[in-house]
C-alpha cells in the first residue's frame, strides 16, 4: 500500500501542501511514516528551498495523494 508524507508550510499567510516522500520513493511505511516524519521533514527542509517555511502540521496518508494547492 503506497504511503504519502505530507507536509504543511506557512511562510506568513501563505500556506502550501508539499509532497515530502512516498513509500514508492523511499520505502516508508505507515507505521514509520508516523513516527520518523518530523525527523525526515526537518531534513527535507534542510536540504530544499522551503528553509525559511515554517512547518504547520504533517500527515501520514494511505495510498496517492494530491496536494490541495494542486488540484
Amino acid at each position: 500500500m503506497l504511503v504519502t508524507l505530507v507536509a504543511v508550510l506557512c511562510n506568513s499567510q501563505l500556506c502550501l501542501e508539499k509532497i515530502v516522500t512516498t513509500s514508492d520513493q523511499s520505502g516508508i511505511t505507515m507505521s514509520a511514516c508516523a513516527v520518523n516524519a518530523q525527523i525526515g521533514i526537518a531534513d527535507w527542509l534542510a536540504k530544499g528551498p522551503y528553509r525559511e517555511w515554517r512547518l504547520q502540521r504533517y500527515k501520514c496518508v494511505l495510498g496517492k495523494y494530491v496536494p490541495k494547492n494542486e488540484a
